[in-house]
This record gives structure tokens, sequence and C-alpha cells, in this order.
């Protein structure tokens, strides 16, 4: 297993809710070469920024190609955003669907390429996952998430609850859905 990238809270300021945050640095670790199975291992610190949990960047992916995610350790909410498709093109700031998924360890989940998606650590330990992209991300797969100022809904920390508040950079978007990661197919 190699260290892959390691992202700094400094990096992270783009898609965070406040801009001028500090906190727990580093936010998180990718390691690679995990096993045959799964390619990447991310590891997202615990913390709080000024009420935010701590996240992944949020990316789409250019390919078609299925991304599958585990969560092997923690406790953990994966915010998914369907982008709508208009005149042969993806509208980055209109979202069709948007859903807040609950893991416990051992869930699994398929992701295909209409679907960006961000991690957030919502626990006392530190955040583990597992997926399976060979691919490698490309600057331009997290573009339309740091454009827009981070995921559609930022997941906030009340009095020890996970609660959503709307970017108000996105110019339509749904109320998100609560789902369990056993109910959501693409």
């Amino acid at each position: 297993m190699l260290l892959k990238s390691t992202r700094i809270l400094n990096e992270m300021s783009p898609v965070l809710l406040n801009k001028s945050i500090s906190g727990t640095d580093p936010v998180y670790w990718v390691f690679s070469n995990v096993s045959k199975k799964w390619e990447n291992m991310t590891v997202i610190a615990p913390g709080d920024y000024d009420g935010e949990f701590p996240k992944t960047f949020g990316h789409y992916h250019s390919s078609d190609v299925v991304e599958r995610y585990k969560l092997l350790s923690g406790q953990g909410i994966l915010v998914m955003q369907k982008r709508k498709f208009v005149d042969d093109d993806w509208v980055s700031d209109q979202i069709e669907k948007i859903y807040f998924v609950e893991f416990l360890p051992g869930d699994e989940i398929e992701i295909s390429v209409e679907w960006g998606h961000s991690w957030s650590n919502i626990g006392n330990e530190p955040l583990v996952t597992l997926d399976t992209w060979k691919e490698g991300h490309k600057p331009e797969e997290y573009e339309p998430i740091r454009k827009l100022g981070g995921m559609a809904y930022y997941l906030l920390n009340k009095n020890g609850k996970a609660e959503f508040v709307k970017n108000e950079n996105y110019t339509d978007v749904p109320t998100p859905e609560w789902i369990s990661a056993s109910d959501f197919h693409y």
C-alpha cells in the first residue's frame, strides 16, 4: 500500500461553507494498491470545521467506468448528486436528485458517471473507505464542485446530528433524501 495523496485544509477551503477556517490538518489521506479487489483506501480525519463535518473534496467522473465503494470503519455519509443533462451536456449547477447515503461498516455502493459524490465523516474516529477507482482523477473531475463552492448541500453538525444547508451557488436543487446504502440504485 502506498500513500497516493493528502488533502490539507487549505486545499479544502474552496468547498467548505466557511472558506477561511481552521481545524484538523490534513483532512484526509488516500492510499493506493490496497488489494486485488480494492484500489484505494481513503482515511478522513474526525473533527469539526466551524460546524461542518470533515469531508472529501467531491468529484464527478469523466469516464463511464462504475466506481464501487465500501465503508470499512467509522461513521460516514456519502453525499451524492445527479447533474441534469440538457442539450447533450451535463449542467453542473442544476441537480436532478441528491441523496445523503448513510453507511454502516461493510456497506457497499456502486456509482455511475452522472453522480457527483463526497464522503463526510460524522463520527468521532477516522472514517475509512475502500474504492475500485483505478483510472486516477483528472483536475476537470473536481472543477465543477470547486467552481460552485462545494456540493449542492453542506453537511453540518447540529447538536450531534447531521443537518444540511443549501449551497446558494446552485440554481436548481431538490431537497435531499436520506437513504441507506442498500436503498441506492443508479
